[in-house]
């Protein structure tokens, strides 16, 4: 009997907690948030503004801040898709929008999608020119530039180095499709340096594809 009336106990608290929470309001879930952040506590913090979010009174304007908050606990926890959904939402309600596209390049990074990182810096560039974010989108572009245009420099230098097992009439052909590599490698090593001129790394290649090439 005792374990009877126990396990109804326990049944009736469990009960009551659940509705407990669902009785609770947007503004407490944000505070819970609110406190769950500053503690850096980001699991609990995302839980408690998408619980904010979901329950918030559509009558009333959506607290941009919070929203903004929603996506940082995201990006903390490495859930890449959701901080884009709401860095994208915080842009929507022109809030910290240049921050939030710079996040969201970030994320599409993480993520390795980077030619959706391009096209989302590029735009962001574009859009907030006055914002200091801007310098940190540059720097990402020159990055993935310099990245890209070391790999085309590669594949020319093993071209390249392929001279000593071939004939004059094969050189010939090889230094042409060495070429075409350096070609590629030197067009994007000079967008790198379109947004960050003093990319050590980008002024290398541009400098060694015509030495190689001269040579």
């Amino acid at each position: 009997m005792k374990n009877i009336l126990s396990v109804g106990v326990l049944l009736f608290a469990l009960i009551a907690t659940t509705f407990a929470q669902d009785e609770k309001s947007a503004a407490e879930w944000k505070n819970d948030g609110n406190a769950a952040l500053k503690s850096k506590d980001y699991k609990t913090a995302l839980a408690s503004y998408e619980a904010a979010i979901k329950n918030w009174d559509e009558a009333e304007e959506m607290d941009a801040a919070m929203v903004y908050n929603t996506a940082t606990c995201a990006r903390k926890l490495n859930k890449n898709e959701l901080s884009i959904k709401y860095y994208n939402q915080s842009i929507d309600l022109d809030y910290k929008a240049d921050i939030s596209t710079y996040y969201i390049g970030k994320a599409y990074k993480e993520m390795d999608k980077m030619g959706e990182m391009e096209k989302v810096l590029l735009a962001g560039i574009k859009d907030y020119a006055t914002s200091k974010y801007v310098a940190h989108m540059k720097k990402e572009l020159a990055i993935y530039y310099v990245k890209d245009a070391n790999d085309y420099f590669s594949k020319g230098v093993s071209l390249l180095n392929t001279r000593t097992d071939a004939n004059r009439d094969q050189w010939d052909a090889i230094k042409g499709k060495a070429k075409v590599e350096f070609d590629k490698a030197v067009e994007l090593a000079n967008k790198a340096l379109e947004f960050q001129a003093t990319n050590e790394a980008a002024k290398t290649i541009v400098t060694k594809s015509a030495e190689l090439m001269n040579s």
